[in-house]
């Protein structure tokens, strides 16, 4: 049990850096070989589990023993914008690798233990929460939810998902953004907070006119700089989007 609960934290702690493997060219790669390395984990875990006279109480306390650690750490940072960067850090490679990997390992022990994280996790990190999607759901939607705010406004706008602006922010994002040096750390943090900021737009009575705000804001502004060849005005302009989207619809008060 303690080692199991050694390397279930060892699949989440010291695996950040596997962020900037998100990408559409070495996603599929990176996810692979992550589910290799631990599969003897999910092995071990489902043997216990089904040697167990409790199942539940044997998830539990894995998950308990996880988030605590987790906790643990968190309480060591001081600065509430460290404590943030820590939680959406990773609440990325939660998401991205190890939910997914436990859920795409197809053993009942390890689908009710990524259930149990999220939701212990997500009693303890209340600011940013997180929920389960398979490799196949990322993978295969990897265009669409990395541009998730772009689409809702191309959507209220009546514009198709092929459209000209969402096909050159798409391009933008993976030629140029994703190899900046920080380019991967906006893509990241977008890609955990833009479902919420949608989700609570859309409850809003003036949605539509929100939505054409940040387009005539955000959007077109930097399909011109694009246009004009200022990636780099653009990767200020698109971060300040990001980073004002989340400090209005994202973080909890």
């Amino acid at each position: 049990m303690e080692e199991i609960n050694k390397e279930l934290v060892g699949m989440l702690f010291g695996n950040t850096g596997l962020m900037k493997s998100f990408n559409k060219d070495s996603y599929a790669d990176a996810f692979h070989a992550y589910c290799d390395r631990f599969k003897p984990l999910f092995d071990s875990i489902d043997e216990e589990y089904n040697k167990s006279e409790n199942r539940e109480a044997f998830i539990d306390s894995l998950a308990s023993e996880f988030t605590s650690y987790a906790v643990n750490e968190e309480s060591k940072l001081s600065k509430r914008s460290d404590k943030d960067h820590f939680t959406i850090d990773h609440n990325s490679v939660l998401t991205v690798y190890m939910l997914p990997a436990l859920e795409d390992s197809g053993l009942a022990a390890c689908h009710e233990l990524a259930l149990a994280i999220i939701r212990q996790w997500n009693a303890a990190f209340t600011r940013y929460t997180i929920s389960l999607g398979t490799f196949a759901e990322i993978d295969g939607g990897f265009k669409r939810k990395l541009c998730y705010i772009t689409t809702a406004v191309c959507e209220s706008l009546g514009k198709p998902d092929d459209c000209y602006e969402l096909r050159t922010l798409r391009n933008y994002r993976d030629e140029y953004l994703m190899g900046c040096e920080d380019g991967a750390g906006i893509v990241r943090t977008y890609y955990d907070i833009a479902p919420t900021i949608v989700n609570r737009i859309n409850k809003s009575d003036n949605r539509k006119q929100v939505y054409q705000d940040i387009f005539n804001r955000y959007i077109n502004p930097c399909i011109m700089m694009i246009e004009e060849g200022k990636q780099s005005d653009c990767k200020k302009l698109y971060s300040e989007m990001v980073y004002s989207l989340r400090d209005e619809y994202f973080v909890q008060r």
